[in-house]
C-alpha cells in the first residue's frame, strides 16, 4: 500500500502534468493537507524517553532530536516549526518524466506567499488574512480560467490554490513528505538527519542539531519523482505583494 508521503508527492506530480498540459479539474487533485495560513490542526504529542538517563545528558553538547525515534523526532520538529514564526523555503521538485516546478515560499501561521515557475512564466499565490489570491501566468491562467498576470480573489477550494498541494506553506510540506521518518543519524557540525523510507532509503529531514531543532533542508527520492528544497530566514517577515485591485474580489 502506498506510504502517505509517497501520495503526496504524486498529487505534486499530477499538478506537474496538468498545468504543462493546461488541462485542469476540481476533482482531478487532493486538497492541500489543512488550509495554507494555518497547518495541521492537532499538534501530535510528544512522548517523554523514559529508556534514557536524561540526568546524564549535556544540553551543552546538542538539543537532544538525536535522542529520540524517528516519528518522535518528527513531532518535536513540527511544534518547533510552529513556533519558529516566517519561514522560507526554495528548490524544486522534479517529476519521473523530468518535468520540474521551481518553488519559492515564504510562510507563516497566518501568511504565504509561494511562487510556482515550470518553465512558462511564474505563478504566485498569496494567503492573508484568510482570503487567497492567483496571479497565473499565461500558461495557468488558461487551465483556470483566470486573467494572467493580474490577481484573482480565488476560494480557499478552488483548483488554483488546491493543485499546489503542501508546496503552499513551509510547514504543510515538512508534514506531508516526512510521514514515514524512522530515525536520526548521527549528529555532526551540529546537523543531524531525520531519515526517511525504510531504512532512510527516501531521503532526510536535515536539521539544526543545536538550538531550535528547525529544518536546514529536505530531500526525498521516491517513484513519484524527486524533491530538493532548502530553508533559511527563520523568523524573518513576509514581503506581501502589491495585489494592485483583484480582479473577482
Amino acid at each position: 500500500m502506498p506510504r502517505p508521503s509517497d501520495l503526496r508527492l504524486a498529487a505534486i506530480v499530477l499538478t506537474v502534468g496538468l498545468l504543462v498540459t493546461g488541462c485542469s479539474s476540481s476533482s482531478s487533485a487532493p486538497a492541500a493537507t489543512g488550509a495554507p495560513s494555518g497547518g495541521p490542526a492537532t499538534p501530535t504529542p510528544v512522548p517523554t524517553p523514559e529508556h534514557l538517563d536524561l540526568e546524564a545528558w549535556d544540553p551543552e553538547s546538542g538539543n537532544g532530536i538525536d535522542l529520540l525515534d524517528g516519528p518522535s523526532a518528527r513531532a518535536v520538529v513540527l511544534s518547533a516549526i510552529r513556533g519558529a514564526g516566517p519561514v522560507a523555503m526554495s528548490g524544486t521538485f522534479s517529476d519521473a518524466r523530468g518535468r520540474s516546478i521551481r518553488l519559492a515560499v515564504h510562510g507563516s501561521n497566518s501568511q504565504t506567499v509561494a511562487r510556482f515557475d515550470m518553465g512558462g512564466g511564474e505563478t504566485v499565490v498569496v494567503v492573508d488574512d484568510g482570503r487567497s489570491y492567483v496571479r497565473p501566468s499565461a500558461t495557468t491562467a488558461a487551465a483556470w480560467a483566470l486573467p494572467a498576470d493580474v490577481y484573482s480573489c480565488v476560494a480557499d477550494d478552488s483548483p488554483a490554490v488546491t493543485q499546489w498541494g503542501p508546496l503552499l506553506h513551509p510547514l504543510q510540506t515538512v508534514s506531508a513528505l516526512t510521514a514515514d521518518a524512522v530515525a536520526l543519524g548521527q549528529p555532526a557540525d551540529g546537523e543531524v538527519d531525520l531519515l526517511l523510507g525504510p531504512e532512510g532509503t527516501l531521503g532526510a529531514l536535515h536539521l539544526h542539531a543545536v538550538g531550535a531543532p528547525l529544518p536546514l533542508s529536505l530531500t526525498r527520492a521516491d517513484p513519484a519523482g524527486t524533491l530538493d528544497i532548502a530553508f533559511a530566514g527563520w523568523g524573518e517577515e513576509i514581503e506581501m505583494p502589491d495585489l494592485g485591485d483583484p480582479a473577482g474580489c
